[in-house]
């Protein structure tokens, strides 16, 4: 709490010197480009011509009669054509220094460049030249990527989302009609979750069509988006005809309107009104100092209990105002509730931008649930893979402890595999692909993230599926930590949902890799064949589904165990790995089993033969069974639960 104080105080005396600093007018930035297709002689005419229109673009540039753009040429005296220039400026729309970004922009133009063709953008306006005409055509070469070079630390499903929205708005609203008059540049801001905005700027030189401007802006967009500044927390796309950008800094907070105030007043302002912001502003630093101390004194003991001492410093940047969530939730209607849960129920949520969340509510006053709760924050906000499901945030307020997932428009894998209507829908090229991706999901976990993490409790429920039916494994209030090197832990505590745990982790609590590993089996063989293992029944059978296809596969019977509705549309050879490697997985010895990365191995390389499975663990239904059946509840569907071991 101590190091979180000292952040919070660090945020306001930075935005203190922020803004009590000099004023910067000149850009931060700037790019220039000639063309040396052809060049000119220092004594040409067309020099002595590009001087003229350069010194008139920079006379031009102070004129507030221009609103910050201006076009012209200069003809040539003479009989060569080739000899005029034509050139333009246009500043950005929220600038208040048009006319000195303009003439330090003709000044770099005129020292670096010999060519007939030129460009130069900064910040805060854009000046170019040439020996052709180019007004009214779109033109999007030479252009300039500009982009921060620290990638945006969080969800970036969500955080794309928001920036396509955005750029959408802008490019939409650059496209309409403004009481008649075509409104070439939008400034907007978005609210990128609670507190947290992005800006942006859209912006076509103002003598090109309506169609000509939104081409533009939307091929700037695809490219910002795609290529550019895909993934950072800022960028910007430079043609020669228009201008996107987007910053969660407000970089237009001062209008341009602000500019035309004369410099006679700046007296009055400083006085007036600069001296009692400073005031009011030292005020209120040490009046907010006093309070946070207070606070934080209040706090310590309240979050070291519930919740650690790391929670709020890890993840204070991803915290949901309670209101927000459930606002957005129709204040947690039972319309709006898509699963249930061990820990909590699960809601579907709609910010009022139209953005769709998953909100798992956990079930209030539970010490279990705050301890899965911190869990699940911890850890799904370091993980970030095409497999894993984002945390996009969390909430805790009183005795509300919530988490906000992305939203999954097809719902879990058990939604189809185990329905009799739905199961149909999932083809066998659609069933490969899901194991797989699970495969992939898994292997992240055990080596390939900052952490090892042993999940626990896989199962059909806990892997989700987006709208291309990609898997992506959720609820992590289970999994463990465990060091790079170890290889297997103990517990006392034994949580997970029956039929999906292997048996050393069920019967002694040892967990390791090869646990999930188990779990994965199972969950192919229940993708193979839609059965569930839990309360298989097959044909004049008492064995689980692992055993059943255990005996399936010695017999050389493997595709008997394939779902009826994949009869005729299938891969054999596939199904045959898929049915090994199931076994493989369940086998009862941990160390018989393959690594993920071994398995991985085994889908990419198809020359890769299998190993031959040993016998599952038989006795994993009779002796598990009985020890626990008194302890969970078997009515429909597995539930997760939790047994102390004595």
């Amino acid at each position: 709490m101590a190091y979180n104080l000292k952040q919070k105080l660090f945020s306001i005396t930075l935005l203190f010197c922020i803004i009590f600093s000099p004023t910067e007018t000149a850009s931060t930035f700037s790019h220039y480009n000639c063309t040396n297709i052809q060049t000119f002689n220092p004594k040409s005419t067309y020099k002595t011509n590009l001087n003229t229109l350069l010194s008139t673009l920079s006379s031009k540039a102070s004129d507030t009669l221009n609103h910050g753009y201006y076009n012209t040429s200069i003809i040539s005296t003479t009989d060569e054509t080739e000899d005029t220039v034509y050139g333009l400026f246009m500043c950005i729309g929220y600038t208040n220094h048009c006319g000195e970004c303009v003439r330090n922009s003709t000044k770099t133009l005129t020292s670096m460049c010999d060519s007939k063709e030129a460009i130069i953008w900064s910040d805060e306006c854009l000046v170019r030249y040439s020996n052709r005409s180019f007004f009214d055509a779109v033109e999007e070469s030479p252009s300039w990527c500009v982009k921060d070079i620290i990638d945006y630390q969080g969800p970036l499903d969500g955080f794309n989302r928001m920036l396509s929205s955005l750029m959408v708005d802008l490019v939409t609203q650059a496209n309409e009609d403004s009481k008649g008059k075509f409104n070439k540049i939008v400034l907007k801001r978005a609210i990128f979750y609670e507190d947290r905005f992005l800006y942006g700027l859209a912006q076509c030189v103002p003598n090109l069509s309506n169609d000509d401007c939104m081409k533009c802006l939307k091929d700037a967009v695809e490219y910002l988006q795609t290529s550019c500044a895909r993934g950072k927390i800022r960028g910007s796309v430079l043609y020669p005809s228009c201008i996107v950008r987007y910053d969660p800094y407000p970089f237009f907070a001062l209008a341009r309107g602000q500019g035309k105030q004369n410099r006679g007043h700046s007296n009055f302002i400083i006085v007036h009104v600069l001296a009692p912001i400073t005031i009011f502003s030292v005020t209120v630093f040490f009046f907010t100092y006093y309070v946070l101390c207070r606070r934080a004194r209040k706090n310590l003991t309240y979050h070291r209990e519930n919740f650690g001492e790391d929670i709020s410093s890890e993840v204070h940047s991803l915290q949901f105002n309670f209101d927000m969530i459930r606002l957005a939730t129709n204040k947690f209607s039972d319309d709006n509730k898509i699963g249930e849960g061990g820990f909590g129920d699960v809601y579907k949520g709609m910010f009022p931008n139209g953005f769709e969340i998953a909100v798992k509510r956990l079930i209030r006053n539970s010490s279990q649930g705050a301890v899965e709760f911190k869990n699940e924050v911890l850890l799904i906000a370091k993980l970030q893979h095409r497999n894993l499901v984002r945390l996009l945030g969390f909430c805790i307020q009183r005795n509300e402890k919530i988490l906000i997932y992305e939203y999954m428009h097809n719902k879990s894998l058990d939604y189809y595999l185990f329905s009799p209507e739905n199961h149909r829908k999932l083809t066998w090229h659609a069933r490969y692909k899901i194991i797989r991706g699970i495969a992939r999901g898994i292997l992240y976990l055990h080596e390939d993230s900052h952490l090892k993490i042993i999940h626990c409790d896989l199962k059909p429920s806990n892997i989700l599926l987006d709208d291309k039916m990609n898997a992506k494994i959720s609820d992590f209030g289970l999994a463990r930590i465990v060091a790079i090197d170890q290889m297997q832990g103990n517990t006392s505590i034994i949580a997970g949902t029956y039929g999906y745990m292997s048996p050393e982790y069920a019967m002694l609590g040892q967990f390791s890799e090869k646990s999930d590993v188990f779990s994965f089996g199972v969950i192919i063989l229940e993708i193979v064949s839609g059965k569930r293992n839990v309360d298989y029944n097959g044909v004049n059978s008492i064995d689980d589904l692992v055993s059943h296809a255990w005996k399936k596969w010695w017999e050389n019977r493997q595709l008997e165990l394939l779902d009826s509705a994949l009869a005729y549309s299938f891969s054999e050879t596939e199904v045959n790995r898929c049915v090994q490697i199931g076994l493989l997985c369940v086998q009862e010895n941990p160390d018989q089993r393959p690594t993920m990365a071994t398995i991985a191995l085994y889908f990419n390389c198809d020359s890769i033969d299998l190993p031959l499975p040993q016998q599952p663990a038989f006795y994993m239904r009779g002796k598990i069974e009985s020890k626990v059946a008194s302890k969970i509840s078997m009515t429909g569907r597995p539930r997760s639960y939790s047994v102390t071991r004595f």
